[in-house]
């Protein structure tokens, strides 16, 4: 499996004020991903996932997690349609009381390969008074953005999260008790499949209220094995269709948390017995980015 290593030359604080720059300050709420719903949920593993790992929240019994769906906008009043992405992060609980989190959207892939890229599309993207045209024409000569056109064309705005298939995207390395390794991207698939909103509403957090009390809303935890050749080191590249794909066990929302989930920080690099990061610079960054973002906000309140 393909990897290398990547010393960003942006550091997270100084990319956690570039969005300040281009968002405005939201004190109290998140610089990425600013509105968003939280549940209690209950994730029941199958033990599929028994011959790759020994990592306990993919093994034994039901347990306890903490699910946030949300809106990628750093913009906590901004408008849900105009958006198209969304995201999906689940913490699972460990046997040593660290936490892990797979922090997701609902693309397949990330736009840029490293730190440095993406926080200038946030730049770009982020220039006033420019069309949407405009700004994709300002990134197209950037070889890092190739990934980003095709991108903006696949995403349509989803009707419900419920219905939504969301992407961890990043991979991570499974160990079984013998020392073999196994790389993986995992991702969530919803049980239910209506395309049209079957509800009364189009806010989207309304809309999963409504339908969770019409019916459980269930997501199917899939674990994709890499083959050799796949690079595990960057994001913006797909795995080929034909990688095997393991059902690993059920997710089942139960309630509306008081606190949305507003408190936690989902830190995507928590690692534990059986369950280890690539390194992917993108996932790293990610992670320090949210601790900064965690700093401050946590601060304001």
């Amino acid at each position: 499996m393909k990897s290398s290593q990547h010393e960003p030359s942006i550091s997270p604080t100084e990319a956690v004020d570039i969005i300040e720059q281009v968002a405005g300050t939201h004190k109290g709420y998140r610089r990425a991903h600013a509105k968003g719903i939280g549940f209690n949920a209950v994730f029941t593993p199958n033990n599929n996932a028994k011959p790759f790992t020994q990592a306990s929240f993919l093994l034994g019994n039901a347990q306890n997690v903490i699910v946030r769906f949300s809106h990628s906008s750093p913009i906590p009043n901004s408008s849900e349609q105009l958006i198209p992405i969304k995201g999906m992060a689940v913490k699972f609980p460990t046997s040593d009381d660290k936490a892990i989190s797979l922090v997701m959207a609902n693309a397949p892939v990330f736009p840029t390969k490293t730190p440095e890229a993406f926080v200038r599309l946030i730049q770009a993207f982020g220039v006033k008074n420019q069309s949407l045209k405009e700004k994709l024409s300002t990134i197209s000569d950037d070889t890092e953005f190739n990934t980003v056109p095709a991108l903006l064309k696949q995403l349509k705005t989803p009707a419900s999260f419920a219905t939504t298939r969301f992407w961890a995207i990043h991979a991570y390395i499974l160990t079984t008790d013998s020392g073999e390794r196994q790389a993986v991207r995992f991702s969530f698939e919803p049980v239910a499949k209506e395309d049209k909103l079957p509800f009364t509403t189009k806010d989207m957090e309304l809309e999963l209220l409504e339908r969770m009390m019409d019916s459980p809303v269930r997501f199917r935890l899939l674990m994709t094995l890499a083959a050799p050749e796949d690079p595990i080191n960057d994001p913006s590249i797909s795995w080929p269709d034909n990688r095997l794909v393991i059902d690993v066990g059920e997710l089942v929302l139960t309630e509306k948390r008081e606190d949305l989930a507003e408190d936690h920080l989902f830190n995507p690099t928590n690692e534990t017995p059986g369950f280890s990061c690539s390194d992917d610079p993108v996932l790293h960054y990610r992670s320090e980015v949210y601790a900064e973002s965690y700093r401050r906000r946590s601060a304001e309140m």
